[in-house]
């Protein structure tokens, strides 16, 4: 009977696992001196930015991160901004715009790199829209990737169900998050939860409360951004005058006229404003008469919002028609939250022209149109449309 050796290992092959295993380990030591030096070259970044304030909350995060950085820019400090709400923005230290290019998807890590232009430029400040939703991520953003010295909290509303939950305060516990060690916070007082507030007192962070409750938008806004100036040494006066004549968004809400198949027509742009809480305060402050209608640009990724937003809708006396567009699903959900079947129906134009067109159709005398849901795709091509339109008076 001959002997089965199997179980002894092939000659040499004793030689060759632990030539792998010094390759394997090989590569991990340079993984992890390649991370150990990009931390290095991110620290080093961050240093040349003594001023970094990163603004976080549901709504009003690119408006307010404009304000804070032309009131910045107005009190001599050099600023580097960067937005990230209806289209990515980098705003310069002279106050010009440029595109903020992507590779893939929005991510966290871009952060790095807006540092390393901040460094390259030599600014005093930066002024920075937090990106992150889930909790984990925010707390990363913040004492990895941003550091700052000044935190905003605009508001803490309800939204991005998908990632949070449908909890009421699920905005809230995630952005307590964002909370600087030893720095400052100023925050809205809608945001000023009793979390965030022992948060901030075991990270040893001032926190500055900005009264906003009886404040519309925009005026909530101009608040929390004059608060973050005036933090930093800007007079009021000087900040107020900077944001007045500042840049807005692309996305930012309007109500403008213009002329659509021979007759005048209104059109409300909400499509940035994407929780129904904050869309509830511009469908009340802007009045455009009770048979409007809307043009719903749905997000295939976020259903939960949507479905939040038809409940509204459907609920206001009298509810307004309601066009959609963006995700087909959609459709159904409008008819689910209890629209009947002639006062919805899915936009058939795919240009923005014959989509102003066919929404005017729709609104019939009435004449008001809103456009809500999402900026990107037929939004933002609705927009550009309305803006080259209106009337100027």
């Amino acid at each position: 009977m001959t002997p089965d050796f199997s179980f002894f290992p092939a000659p040499g092959a004793h030689i060759r696992d632990g030539r792998l295993l010094a390759v394997v380990l090989l590569a991990l030591f340079l993984c992890i001196a390649w991370l150990g030096v990009a931390a290095w070259f991110h620290r080093r970044n961050l240093r040349a930015a003594p001023v970094r304030i990163h603004v976080a909350g549901t709504r009003g995060k690119t408006t307010v991160t404009r304000m804070i950085a032309a009131g910045l820019r107005a009190g001599g400090m050099r600023v580097l901004a960067k937005t990230t709400g209806s289209e990515p923005r980098l705003v310069l230290p002279d106050g010009s715009e440029a595109a903020w290019p992507r590779r893939g998807l929005a991510a966290v890590r871009e952060q790095a790199r807006f540092f390393r232009q901040a460094a390259r430029l030599r600014v005093d400040a930066v002024v920075v829209e937090c990106m992150a939703i889930q909790p984990e991520m925010i707390h990363v953003s913040e004492t990895q990737l941003v550091r700052a010295t000044t935190t905003v909290i605009t508001n803490a509303r309800p939204d991005h169900f998908e990632d949070l939950g449908e909890a009421d305060n699920a905005m809230a516990d995630a952005l307590v998050w964002a909370t600087p060690e030893g720095g400052r916070m100023i925050v809205a007082s809608e945001a000023a939860s009793p979390g965030l507030r022992a948060r901030a007192e075991a990270r040893r962070c001032r926190m500055t409360i900005v009264e906003t409750a009886s404040l519309d938008v925009d005026e909530a806004n101009r608040a929390l951004a004059l608060a973050a100036c005036a933090a930093h040494g800007v007079q009021n006066e000087i900040a107020a005058r900077a944001i007045d004549c500042m840049t807005g968004d692309p996305g930012q809400f309007f109500v403008k006229r213009l002329v659509v198949n021979g007759r005048a027509v209104r059109f409300a742009n909400a499509f940035a404003c994407n929780d129904v809480a904050s869309f509830e305060l511009l469908w009340k402050a802007s009045p455009m008469g009770e048979a409007s209608v809307v043009l719903f640009n749905a997000r295939g990724d976020r259903p939960l919002r949507t479905r939040k937003f038809f409940e509204f809708l459907a609920a206001l006396h009298p509810a307004p028609r309601v066009l959609v567009a963006g995700d087909r699903s959609a459709l159904r959900l409008a008819r689910r939250a209890g629209f009947a079947s002639d006062a919805v129906r899915r936009l058939r134009a795919g240009a923005a022209d014959a989509a102003l067109a066919e929404a005017a159709d729709f609104a019939g005398e009435s004449r008001a149109i809103w456009g809500v849901g999402n900026f990107q795709g037929i939004g933002a091509a609705i927009v550009d449309e309305v803006n080259k339109r209106a009337l100027s008076c």
